[in-house]
């Protein structure tokens, strides 16, 4: 097993889960022990990279956008009976990120909370005692982990109603098959701009990349409501990932999901609420997985760079 390690940034902590807790917040160094940090991986330099641009702001209460509420926002992992992880995964929050009040938590919080309800199974990560908030930070029965069963129950059921929310939103326009191969009149081919766009179909992202384009408005919003399953796919170098442009943020991208996702790109961004399960092999990605009924899996033998882009 590898050594705990919490990197600071700005003054919060970034989780290293599969290795560690999720940090410590509001700043203070973490107490590792005899324990010897591990050094900086290409993969968490890879999100050090993101989490370290400027903030950008997220669409409070905007028309249009969905609101998750202070008990599933701070949530970067959240599924209905199990959380599993394979390799060094990081789960952290991204810059500008508010450190919020979750209801029946003591104090603040910072955006990287995981948790499983009704399921109380989280495999693949530990709390050791030496970090003084990990413990706290990771939400299910047994083990190191805090068995405190409202917290995740009350973002499940905050989350029913952000599903059913998305769901409802009139939809702009419509999408189907690979959307690497959408088109839009006075776009590239792949380039979406900001809109509510519905499937009735499968939903993929293969032969190319999906484009988002924000129109340079930091509060573009983006709604995809997929009536099956989502599947992105490594291509090479060439397709299988999601790219943000003009000021589109991740925070106000939502991915509402009939039944299950797998992301299999190397980057993949925004909020997904399945319905069922999610599977992460996205080397990086910047959102919250949300899943009500089924798994969170992250099989990536590597782990993966997940970040909780705040907003509300």
């Amino acid at each position: 097993m590898p050594s705990v390690f919490s990197l600071s940034q700005g003054g919060r902590y970034v989780a290293l889960l599969g290795v560690a807790s999720l940090g410590a917040c509001g700043g203070g160094a973490s107490s590792l022990g005899a324990q010897a940090p591990v050094a900086l991986s290409a993969d968490r330099a890879q999100m050090s990279a993101i989490d370290t641009t400027t903030p950008r702001p997220c669409a409070y209460h905007r028309p249009g956008s969905i609101t998750l509420g202070p008990e599933l926002a701070p949530f970067a992992v959240l599924a209905g009976t199990t959380v599993s992880n394979v390799g060094l995964t990081n789960v952290g929050f991204a810059a500008g990120a508010v450190t919020q009040k979750v209801p029946g938590i003591t104090g603040a919080v910072d955006d990287d909370l995981v948790g499983v309800a009704p399921g109380s199974a989280v495999s693949g990560f530990y709390a050791p005692g030496t970090d003084t908030s990990g413990s706290g930070a990771i939400y299910a029965a047994g083990g190191a982990f805090n068995p405190d069963r409202t917290i995740p129950q009350n973002a499940e059921d905050a989350l029913t109603i952000a599903y059913d929310t998305a769901a409802a939103r009139p939809s702009t326009g419509t999408v189907s098959g690979d959307l690497s191969q959408a088109s839009v009149p006075g776009y590239p081919t792949g380039t979406l701009p900001p809109g509510v766009y519905k499937s009735t179909s499968t939903l993929s992202i293969k032969s190319g990349n999906l484009t988002l384009d924000g129109l340079n408005n930091a509060q573009s919003i983006f709604i995809f409501q997929v009536t099956s399953s989502l599947e992105t796919t490594l291509n090479g170098g060439i397709g299988g990932n999601m790219i943000l442009e003009n000021k589109a943020n991740p925070c106000n991208v939502y991915w509402q999901i009939g039944s299950s996702a797998v992301l299999g790109g190397q980057k993949f961004y925004g909020n997904v609420f399945a319905h069922a399960a999610i599977t992460i092999n996205a080397k990086t990605f910047g959102g919250r997985a949300l899943a009500e009924t089924a798994a969170v899996t992250i099989p990536i033998g590597s782990g993966s760079a997940i970040t909780n882009p705040g907003g509300n």
